[in-house]
């Protein structure tokens, strides 16, 4: 089974529909005084949609990519409810890393781990433009996600490469960072 077809079923059979609330390391970094009050965002990976969301309510012209149909669709419902408009793609991240581009003055991502992934991600974000990247580590409490999908503690604080981290925080199990593209260094004249 294909990883379309896995979270399709996942997500036919209710997974994350009582996740509506967005993640608190995502909502403290939109609150944070560095960060743009709108703009284009991207929910990568975006599952069913809760930080997709979110970006619309607070004004972003907000698009979620994600590689299942079945959970966009849900995201278009919550969308809808939510009396907001979130643009939806399904995507599999897996077979195009290389060819991600993008003028996304925030890109969010929660929850997910593919470490072929991590060279790209910059090449999403239009200067000044930010990441929030967030997700597991192997110390979390419990099994899930399994081990390959998480990173290793201490792993994420070394950066992410043509980004600059602005704020790293790690502790029970959640490793996350806000960063930015690398900025150019001119000369003085």
């Amino acid at each position: 089974m294909n990883d379309a077809d896995r979270w399709d079923e996942k997500y036919r059979d209710g997974y994350g529909r009582s996740i509506s609330v967005p993640d608190s390391f995502v909502l403290a970094a939109l609150e944070s005084t560095q960060m743009p009050r709108e703009g284009r965002a991207l929910d990568l990976a975006a599952g069913n949609g809760r930080h997709a969301v979110e970006l619309a309510r607070r004004g972003w012209t907000t698009e979620a990519w994600d590689v299942s149909p079945v959970g966009l669709a849900h995201l278009d419902e919550a969308a809808s409810e939510a009396g907001v408009e979130v643009k939806t793609r399904v995507i599999d991240l897996t077979s195009c890393r290389s060819s991600l581009h993008g003028a996304f003055d925030l890109v969010v991502l929660v929850n997910y781990l593919d470490r072929e992934l991590l060279p790209h991600l910059a090449s999403l974000l239009a200067p000044p433009g930010f990441l929030i990247f967030i997700t597991y580590t192997t110390d979390r409490s419990g099994s899930r996600p399994s081990d390959r999908h998480c990173l290793k503690p201490g792993e994420l604080a070394k950066g992410l490469p043509g980004l600059v981290t602005e704020l790293y925080e790690e502790s029970e199990g959640r490793a996350g960072l806000i960063a930015s593209p690398t900025r150019a260094i001119t000369a003085p004249r």
